[in-house]
């Protein structure tokens, strides 16, 4: 079950990847995982969800800071 800090992480991570026209494959490529992964990731129909590994490979590959996917204050 993806907790509300989960989806809070999985929705900012999906909004930066469209923001720069990544496709889920690209961005999967990009961080070594399978675009089934990001797909069921960014769905509500399944658990998968990112670990701090995961986000912190997406940082890298989109150019930006971990922190950005986190919210200011406690969910």
């Amino acid at each position: 079950m993806k907790t509300p800090i989960d989806t809070y992480v999985i929705e900012a991570i999906r909004k930066e990847r469209m923001a720069q026209k990544v496709s889920q494959a690209m961005l999967a490529y990009g961080i070594g995982v399978s675009r089934s992964f990001i797909g069921m990731a960014e769905s509500s129909k399944y658990d998968i969800k990112y670990n701090l590994n995961h986000i912190n490979e997406i940082a890298r590959y989109l150019g930006c800071s971990p922190r950005d996917f986190l919210p200011e204050k406690p969910l």
